[in-house]
Parts: C-alpha cells; sequence; structure tokens
C-alpha cells in the first residue's frame, strides 16, 4: 500500500517551525534513501493522484520566482505548508506562524539517455503545460513547480537534483493574479538529493579499466560513425570526456569540430554518431543547425513577463553537445540569429552563457564538452580549440543510418565502455617536477629546431598540448602526466596536422 506522505508528514509535526523542514527531510530522506525506486516516478503528471508520493530527477531551470509565505502553523497546531491549507475563512492568522518557501521551476533532465533510468523507471512521454521552459523545443518532458521549505537549501540554474515530495496542483508562480491562473504540477519537497553531472556516480580510476578497452571503444565509434577514422575517434574520446577543470587558470572542455563531415543526402539527417554516443555518455543534446533554427529559436534563456524561457544552451553541467551544420543553407541570418551564433561562441570558448532580462544581462557558468560536424575545411560559423578533418578508411559509409543499424557491443563490454568515459569526467591529473621539467626542456628543443620563429611552436600551443596530454591521461586512468603521454599527446597533434595537406 502506497506510504500516506500527508499522515506521516503530520504525525512529525512540532511546533519549532523554524527546524521542523530539516525534520522532515531527515526522517523521509532515511526512510527511503536507498529506496527511491519504491516512490512512483513522476513521467506523466495526470496519471497521479492529488497528494501522492512522488519522486523525479530534474534539472533547475528557472531560480528567478520570488518566495512564498506560507502559514506553517494552522489552528489548532496543526502542520502548515506542504500543500495544506484551510480555507481563507477558518480565522484570523497569526503572523509568527508564517515562513518562507522557495519556488523554482524544474524540467526532466535535457538529453539524458535512456540508460542512466533507474530500474523500472518510465521514459518520457509527456509534455508540459510550459514547454518555452525546456531547452529542446518540442521535445517531450516534464515540467513541474517546486516548492522547498527548508531555508537553508540554495538551488543554481541547471543543477540536477532528485526531489521527492507531495504533489498537487497549484497555479502558475507567474500568472497568479490573473482571474484563472493556469494550474501546472506542484511539489511540495519532503527531501531532495543533488545528482552528479555524470548521473551515475562514477570513480577514477575505474575499476573495469583496461588498456584494450580503451582501444575498443575508440575502435567501436570509429567503425559504427566515422568511417574508421580511429584518430577521428580518440579526438572525440578526448573532448566528451573534457569538463571545466579549473577557471583560473583556465582549464576547459576541449572543443572539437570533425571537418569535412559529409551532409545528409536523404530522408535521414541525425548523424549515426548521435546514436553512438547516446548509448555511451549520460548527458547528450544534439543541436542541429538550419537556418530556421538559427533565426527563430532560442539559444539562450530570457526571461519574458518574470518568466524564464529556456533556450538551447540551457544544458546540465557534464552534457555534451553535439552541433550540426549539414542542414544550413544559403539565406541571410538576421539579428536574432546572429545573437544566437555568438551566445553559441561564447559558450564554447568561454563556458560562460548570458541570461537576458529586461534591463540586464547575467552571465552563468556552464560545464559543456562541444563537438561540431562541419562539411568544410573548418566550421562555418564556430571557432573550436581543435579542427580535425575526418579521414574515411572505409567506403560507401553510411553516416545517416537508422539508430536501429548501429550495433551495440555486449551490455558487459558496453557498461566497461560508459563507466571509462564516466570516470574520465571525474579524474583529477597531477604532474609532477620531473615530468613538468622534461616538458618544458622539449619544448625549448622544439622552438630552437624550428626552421623559423613562424614555425616555432607557440606558448598557445604548449598550453593546448598541455591540455590534450590531461585529457589522454585521463582516458587513460592514470593519475598523472608522464613523459610517454606527453610523447603520445605531440603525436596524435602531429598526425591532426598533417591531415590538412591530404
Amino acid at each position: 500500500m502506497p506510504l500516506d506522505a500527508t499522515a506521516v508528514l503530520n504525525g512529525l509535526f512540532t511546533n519549532d517551525l523554524d527546524a521542523f523542514p530539516a525534520v522532515v527531510a531527515a526522517h523521509f530522506s532515511a526512510v527511503f534513501d536507498d529506496a527511491l525506486t519504491e516512490i512512483p516516478l513522476l513521467h506523466d503528471p495526470g496519471s497521479h493522484k492529488d497528494r501522492d508520493l512522488v519522486r523525479v530527477r530534474a534539472m533547475v531551470q528557472d531560480t528567478s520566482p520570488s518566495p512564498e509565505m506560507y502559514l506553517a502553523r494552522r489552528p489548532g497546531a496543526r502542520c502548515g505548508g506542504w500543500g495544506q491549507s484551510d480555507p481563507a475563512s477558518s480565522g484570523p492568522i497569526d503572523y509568527a506562524d508564517l515562513r518562507e518557501r522557495t519556488v523554482l521551476w524544474a524540467v526532466s533532465v535535457p538529453g539524458e539517455s535512456p540508460w542512466c533510468a533507474l530500474a523500472g523507471d518510465t521514459p518520457f512521454a509527456h509534455t508540459s503545460s510550459q514547454p518555452h521552459k525546456f531547452p529542446v523545443p518540442g521535445a517531450s518532458h516534464v515540467g513541474v513547480q517546486i516548492k522547498v521549505y527548508n531555508s537553508a537549501d540554495a538551488f543554481k540554474s541547471t543543477e540536477i537534483h532528485t526531489f521527492v515530495g507531495i504533489l498537487t496542483s497549484e497555479p502558475f508562480n507567474t500568472n497568479l493574479e490573473l482571474d484563472t491562473p493556469v494550474l501546472v504540477p506542484t511539489l511540495h519537497v519532503l527531501f531532495h538529493h543533488p545528482v552528479p553531472p555524470t548521473i551515475i556516480p562514477r570513480v577514477y580510476p575505474s575499476v573495469s579499466y583496461s588498456r584494450a578497452i580503451r582501444n575498443e571503444l575508440i575502435a567501436w565509434i570509429a567503425h559504427t560513425s566515422l568511417a574508421g577514422d580511429l584518430d577521428a575517434a580518440e579526438w572525440l574520446l578526448l573532448s566528451i570526456i573534457s569538463r571545466v577543470q579549473s577557471r583560473t587558470p583556465s582549464i576547459l572542455p576541449l572543443s572539437l569540430t570533425i571537418s569535412r563531415f559529409p551532409s545528409p543526402t536523404g530522408l535521414s539527417t541525425i548523424p549515426t554518431l548521435v546514436h553512438a554516443l547516446s548509448q555511451l555518455v549520460a548527458l547528450l543534446t544534439t543541436l542541429p543547425l538550419s537556418l530556421e533554427t538559427i533565426n527563430n529559436t532560442a539559444f539562450a534563456p530570457e526571461s519574458k513577463d518574470e518568466d524564464l524561457h529556456s533556450g538551447w544552451l540551457q544544458l546540465p553541467k557534464g552534457s555534451v553537445c553535439l552541433v550540426t551544420e549539414g542542414g544550413v543553407t544559403e539565406g541571410k541570418v538576421v539579428e536574432r540569429g546572429m545573437a544566437n551564433l555568438r551566445a553559441l561562441q561564447e559558450t564554447m570558448s568561454n563556458q560562460r552563457l548570458e541570461y537576458v532580462f529586461p534591463f540586464s544581462r547575467f552571465a552563468f557558468d556552464t560545464d559543456v564538452a562541444f563537438v561540431v560536424l562541419a562539411e568544410g575545411k573548418k566550421s562555418a560559423f564556430f571557432e573550436t580549440d581543435t579542427n580535425v578533418p575526418l579521414q574515411p578508411q572505409e567506403a560507401n559509409f553510411d553516416f545517416y543510418a537508422k539508430p536501429q543499424i548501429v550495433q551495440a557491443p555486449p551490455q558487459e563490454k558496453l557498461e566497461a565502455f560508459r563507466s571509462l568515459i564516466g570516470a574520465a569526467k571525474v579524474g583529477n591529473i597531477t604532474i609532477n617536477e620531473e615530468t613538468a621539467q622534461f616538458i618544458q626542456d622539449d619544448f625549448v628543443k622544439q622552438r630552437q629546431a624550428a626552421p623559423s620563429s613562424f614555425e616555432a611552436p607557440s606558448s598557445e600551443e604548449l598550453i593546448r598540448r598541455m591540455m590534450v596530454a590531461r585529457l589522454l591521461a585521463l582516458s587513460l586512468q592514470e593519475t598523472e602526466i608522464t613523459a610517454p603521454i606527453w610523447e603520445a599527446a605531440k603525436s596524435l597533434e602531429t598526425r591532426r596536422k598533417a591531415r590538412f595537406s591530404t
């Protein structure tokens, strides 16, 4: 029989109104911490009864709604809040019993791969009544108004949390003054937990790692998606495991362009690479560039009438964003489109995204790995850290095969691939003094050996090569950069540069 969360809540009630939300969170968290699957998943709000206990893993989309006052203690020393209230005519209010709660809007995690779901969970097949608050236009998702009672809790946009609470249907926060306000699913939170960027917690180094697994992963990506191009697949691996490691000094995700990537010629416009990556990474969003997308959709969030509309780039930390240029045709990019392209370039280069408000703009930190598929010698719109021209090794390769054509490896091997990528996403790398000196001496030798100062490696190249070496070490599940890893990074970069002369 389902737990009557309201009855338990009322049974816990104490007159210490300030401490009570923490008591509630501690109690319900202790009961369900290792048994979340026993709580029904909020995958379609209409399928639940009023005041059902539900859970949802969601991204915080909007933190701008004003806090609400609620009556924490109702007449007769009864519990208030969590959707419980008395008729307005039930008597005078003791203002000492009023407390404040936080109001948020949260949405299904954008780009979350189905394999990340807990056992038995049903995929979302619902479209919210507030579709403008989800980053991907037209995508099925759940949107829910979140009400949090613990004043110690603080939330940031794009954070992912698992929220557990009591479900009601209440007016949308931004239109409370309307004669007939829109009713939206509202979750009165009992407890919540932050979710890591890998969705499934990972430990570095991966316990299932072996050099053979890494080689097989690169080969699988290459042969399913990149016509057998192993180097392009290795660069792709380095990009998708990259993250913001530091802002001062700046160590940001490796943005990658795979150039000379064929445009679609048939009915399918979704690269096979999308289907392959969705098997490997926890968070994947595809941004299909076209004049329609560039000119007529939002890339950055914008507040309209005190309601934050989402944009393509409002993605959770740890996401991989695959930008495809194959759908762009001749035509004019209008002013809004130029602003969208600037926002995307700024997010790629500096991992900062400006949210637009009526009289101001605020830049929020992001942590998204970008991969651009470009038909030409370079991206038509963007500067990325690295450009790898594709060199197909397999004739008549279908770069836009249907998902059922992509043959996944055996489940145990697939789990090892995912573990390698997830672990690398959270790992940290050091460099000892001896290796640092070796790299410095090697760089000086390269500059001295260059035929001219124009051909000598620059300090920017040294920084980029250090980034590549760091990512190589992570992909190898090492704890520090070594001289062999440095040499491997140099070799990978040398082979990449050679592609421009072929």
